[in-house]
């Protein structure tokens, strides 16, 4: 617990390093019109505080900055931020397509919140199990060629090509659609493999090698769509650029690094799925040395109440939080709002 001087001192001392990124002095600090006390007390007050582990001197400056739990102090008692405007509101709306698919509206929120951050984003991708098949169909490429199409969640689409011993006709085909949409349209993606495994095995010695071969084609795609291929989605990278304490190439080699190779950010975004609202996570919580002097703000992004997946970025602890933290909670409540419909 600070008392009044000591709180008052070290939220501005905050709020200077927050905005210009500079070590704060205790000349600079007792010339602010708010601090209203003499140099030798600023710096009895800073010696305090350093003591308490909320501050620190880099190096050989003879100004202080924050430490990580000085950090997580202001973050959660001091740190009070308003909703997104309107304005800022609105074009987050209008520069998120509804009328893509899944995948590329979780690039495009990815993509926006670096760009209104300035910072790098990720979005964890929602599981693709809970996807509902929606529509099976065979198109014939020749005597000997289908083309197996499946769409999922209504725009979603994914097909392969089959290669057949034996010529089909256009009547077969539709036969064959026709019955695995009765099996399997209207289930996740989960359910439909399934019941389609469960067909098969039960056709396997019953019926011609065409129906077999359609068939497997079928799971095959659907294989392929359970399949994730990639956990999370990252943009923005580069914006890490136009931060001194992280514009090291060392640095960013390591960080673009983590970020391809998802060094401890699954259980940063496994941890901010089962909790409420935005979560920060400041230097050693982040889970490995390389966010060092990083912070990652997340918000899970939800339908109907169940959470599909988390939304975030990663930047400097020297991030304004109280400009971050809107963008990020808005463009969650957004992407989740267009994922509904």
């Amino acid at each position: 617990m600070l008392n009044d001087r000591s709180h008052l001192l070290f939220k501005n001392l905050m709020g200077l390093y927050l905005n210009e990124g500079k070590p704060v002095g205790s000349s600079t600090l007792a010339k602010s019109p708010e601090i209203g006390l003499s140099s030798a007390t600023v710096r009895n007050v800073m010696a305090d505080l350093e003591r308490l582990g909320l501050i620190h001197s880099p190096h050989t400056s003879a100004g202080r900055i924050p430490t990580d739990k000085g950090y997580r102090l202001f973050v959660d008692s001091m740190l009070t931020y308003q909703p997104l405007s309107t304005q800022g509101e609105a074009k987050i709306r209008q520069e998120l397509a509804p009328s893509v698919n899944q995948d590329a509206l979780m690039a495009g929120a990815s993509h926006i919140l670096s760009g209104i951050t300035r910072m790098a984003s990720m979005v964890l991708m929602p599981k693709k199990a809970r996807e509902v098949l929606k529509h099976i169909d065979f198109i014939g490429l020749g005597d000997h060629r289908v083309l197996v199409v499946l769409i999922f969640n209504d725009q979603d689409v994914q097909n392969r090509v089959v290669e057949l011993e034996n010529p089909v006709s256009g009547e077969e085909l539709i036969k064959i659609a026709n019955f695995l949409n009765e099996e399997c349209v209207g289930k996740s993606l989960a359910e439909a493999r399934k019941s389609l495994v469960e067909r098969l095995e039960l056709i396997r010695t019953t019926t011609n090698d065409f129906m077999r071969s359609v068939i497997e084609a079928t799971d095959t795609v659907l294989t392929e769509q359970l399949e994730q291929k990639m956990p999370f989605l990252v943009s923005g990278q580069t914006n890490l650029l136009n931060y001194q304490e992280l514009a090291h190439a060392d640095k960013l080699k390591s960080l673009f690094h983590a970020f391809d190779h998802h060094t401890e950010m699954l259980g940063v975004l496994d941890k901010s799925m089962e909790a409420e609202g935005v979560q920060i996570f400041i230097g050693a919580e982040c889970g490995h040395d390389v966010y060092q002097d990083c912070s990652i703000v997340t918000t899970p992004y939800e339908v109907d109440g169940e959470v599909l997946g988390v939304l975030g970025v990663v930047g400097p602890s020297r991030m304004n939080y109280e400009k971050i933290i809107p963008k990020v909670d808005m463009t969650a409540k957004i992407l989740g709002s267009l994922l509904k419909k």
